[in-house]
């Protein structure tokens, strides 16, 4: 009896820890105290194996429903965690109910947690280096995510592939990974998720380096999906601002080519202005500014993180979206477009946040790039995100 005595405790303590108040107030017990009777108990709190517990179940986490109150009796089995459903009945009384799936509740590894909300998308007309397809529109995300704090590494591409298809290798393990195709970037998030023992989101075909993936039918939307997959391009634009509506998530933009620096960007990020190195390989920008001569990708993690976690959201490597290249449609705040995906098909996948190799005015966090999804480029990588 007294270990059942413990266990409940225990338990109750559990519970309280995750979002109930375990204070004591005008001498009374919270919950997870002693009682002998529920008057001994704190206002709310009922006496129950000699302790004090709430009758209702409290929240769990960011998704599934709260269960119900489970019947008094021996302590249930806690059930797997795995990515989708609800959380499962979590009585405060004898029988701790089964823990269901609880969605993809814990952050994983490398990535930072991005709430849902809303944003105007897009560049106002008089932003220094705004281009035409930047047409501001509103937002909103009804779906949280989780993003990678940086981009695909060489190390962790080459660690799930078994292979480097980078064309700087001697940037070094930290360098992001580059010069892979969408389809590359795809197949790469298939063997993450394999690794995670989660949902995989894409059919691929082919063999290495040569791969040709599409998102699985019994998916309506990238969001769909609870395994690793590219973002959006409203899921990366809205990242990347962090809740700002100025060029860059740490100010305005001052200057738009290579040189004069912009002080800003310079803060946050690599780009044709100052991305000198000195390894092996590396491209010729003796031309780009001065005291320049060799330049390439740099390791990640180096400059500013913006308030969300998130590094290198401007310069070092455009990275791949989701979406195919296209003007956007319209969107107000009293009508703005709900989780959009972009264009139904295209010649071209959206290219975001800049790289190394190019201006100013291309590594804002309105400015757009597009590519062919069988392409390489040496200034091209990517980073995942993941449905809540």
């Amino acid at each position: 009896m007294k270990r059942v005595i413990f266990i409940t405790a225990i338990l109750m303590l559990v519970f309280a820890s995750c979002g109930e108040d375990a204070s004591v107030a005008g001498g009374e017990s919270g919950a997870g105290e002693n009682c002998k009777k529920t008057g001994d108990c704190k206002s709310g709190l009922v006496c129950i194996d000699y302790v004090c517990v709430d009758t209702d179940g409290g929240d769990t986490g960011d998704t599934g429903n709260t269960g119900n109150t489970g019947n008094t009796g021996n302590t249930g089995n806690t059930g797997d965690t795995g990515n989708t459903g609800n959380t499962g009945n979590t009585g405060n009384t004898g029988n701790t109910g089964n823990t269901g799936d609880t969605g993809n509740t814990a952050i994983p590894e490398g990535m930072v947690s991005i709430p849902a909300g809303s944003f105007w998308m897009g560049s106002p007309e008089e932003e220094l280096g705004r281009q035409s397809d930047e047409t501001l529109h509103y937002v909103e995300l009804k779906t949280g995510f989780y993003m990678d704090t940086t981009e695909v590494t060489q190390e962790k591409f080459n660690s799930l592939m078994e292979y480097n298809p980078s064309y700087f290798p001697s940037c070094g393990d930290d360098c992001p990974v580059e010069q892979v195709t969408w389809h590359e970037a795809l197949a790469y998030a298939n063997e993450r998720s394999k690794l995670d023992n989660i949902e995989e989101c894409f059919d691929c075909t082919g063999t290495a380096p040569d791969f040709e993936c599409a998102l699985k039918s019994e998916f309506t939307k990238p969001q769909d999906c609870l395994g690793y997959r590219l973002p959006t391009e409203s899921e990366w634009e809205y990242s990347a601002r962090a809740g700002t509506s100025t060029s860059f998530y740490n100010g305005d933009i001052t200057e738009i080519d290579k040189s004069p620096l912009d002080p800003n960007l310079d803060a946050i990020g690599w780009y044709a202005g100052n991305s000198g190195v000195s390894y092996e390989g590396a491209f010729n920008c003796t031309d780009w500014y001065d005291g320049s001569t060799t330049c390439g990708p740099q390791p990640v993690g180096r400059k500013l993180v913006n308030s969300f976690g998130l590094y290198d959201m401007s310069g070092n490597v455009w990275e791949w979206i989701t979406d195919w290249y296209g003007y956007y449609p319209a969107g107000t705040e009293a009508s703005p477009l709900v989780d959009p995906t972009g264009l139904k098909s295209g010649s071209k996948r959206v290219l975001r946040g800049g790289s190394w190799h190019y201006s100013a005015s291309g590594c804002r966090s309105a400015g757009r790039g597009g590519y062919a999804p069988t392409g390489r480029y040496l200034v091209l990588g990517f980073r995942l995100v993941r449905t809540k």
